[in-house]
Formats: structure tokens, C-alpha cells, sequence
């Protein structure tokens, strides 16, 4: 090795940085960024590197802890089992048995789509599927509003039995916003 490399080399390598992290916490936090900021220029882009990239990882584990199951579900209390006589006594005739909807239903104009994971049921909150069920789901839609006909804890029942109808995966991390998360995980 030439004079050149050794100096290069011996100019580049600070004891302190290395003794600091070799400990653990504040304390070898604050002993590496003393010695990147003694370092000069170079020292200092890779402190601040270092501590982007600690902030990454701490949103990167932020949006994957939003992918876990929502203990917050409206239908938490829901009664499935009621929710399903009320399936088939009021929803069955459009969206088909066990939410499967009518064959081809994405080629008919205006067809109640499957409520199961195979369509896009679980793209809505609980509330808003809620609301679909009481108040319509949009103005010109041939599904009738039921509120009137049906209680809020009785769309609950319906909205629970549904979500029994979608895979475990699709139940327990994809509903509503997170849908985007799940487009491909079907």
C-alpha cells in the first residue's frame, strides 16, 4: 500500500464514532454524532443519512402497524347469524347467495355487484356500507334506501354476515382506506 492510501485511510477512520456505537442508546447516539460533526463535512452526511434513514424506517413500520386488523369495527357487537336471515330475506335476490351476485354481473348495466371478496364490498368502511344499505348507495342506484325498513343495529347484522363472506386475509387487513394496500393480495 502507498504513503498516499495509508494517509487517505488514516485520515478517514475517527476512534471516537466507533467507541460511541459499540455502546448503546442516547449516549451512543450522541457519541457518534459528536465525532460524524468532529469529522468534517463527509462525517456529518453520513450522520444525517443515518438519522433520515432511522425515519424512514420508523414510518415504514408506522404504515405497515395500519395494515393490522381494526379493533375499532362497528360490527364488533354485530349479531352475523342475524344479519344473514335479514341477507336473505331483503339482499339475496340481487346480490346473489352467500353475497355471490348474478353471473356476468359486470357486463349488465346497473347489477347489484358480490358482496364477497371477489368484488369490491370490503373497498367500503363499515359505516359506509352502513349507509349504502339505509340510504342507498348513490342517488340513481335501483337498490332501494332501506331505513325505515331496517334499523341501524340491523344494517350492522348485515354488514357483519358480509364481512363473514370475505377471505381472512381480505377481513382482517384490507377494509376500507386500506384497500389500496390489498389490491394485489387478493
Amino acid at each position: 500500500m502507498g504513503k498516499r492510501k495509508r494517509r487517505a485511510l488514516a485520515r478517514h477512520q475517527d476512534p471516537a464514532p466507533a467507541a460511541a456505537a459499540a455502546g448503546s442508546g442516547p449516549t451512543a447516539v450522541r457519541g457518534a454524532l459528536e465525532g460524524a460533526a468532529a469529522g468534517g463535512p463527509h462525517r456529518r452526511r453520513l450522520a444525517t443519512v443515518g438519522i433520515v434513514a432511522v425515519a424512514i424506517a420508523a414510518m415504514a413500520a408506522l404504515m405497515i402497524g395500519q395494515i393490522q386488523p381494526s379493533t375499532g369495527s362497528l360490527t364488533a357487537s354485530a349479531k352475523p347469524p342475524h344479519g344473514k336471515q335479514l341477507y336473505e330475506k331483503y339482499c339475496v335476490t340481487c346480490h346473489g347467495t352467500d353475497g355471490r351476485g348474478v353471473p356476468g354481473w359486470k357486463y349488465q348495466e346497473r347489477a347489484a355487484p358480490p358482496l364477497d371478496s371477489s368484488a369490491h364490498a370490503w373497498h367500503h368502511d363499515d359505516a359506509q356500507l352502513v349507509r349504502m344499505i339505509l340510504d342507498k348507495p348513490a342517488p340513481d342506484s335501483v337498490m332501494p334506501a332501506w331505513r325505515g325498513v331496517l334499523t341501524r343495529e340491523d344494517a350492522l347484522d348485515i354488514v357483519a354476515y358480509v364481512k363473514s363472506l370475505w377471505t381472512p386475509y381480505i377481513r382482517a387487513n384490507c377494509q376500507g382506506a386500506k384497500h389500496m394496500n390489498c389490491m394485489t393480495h387478493q
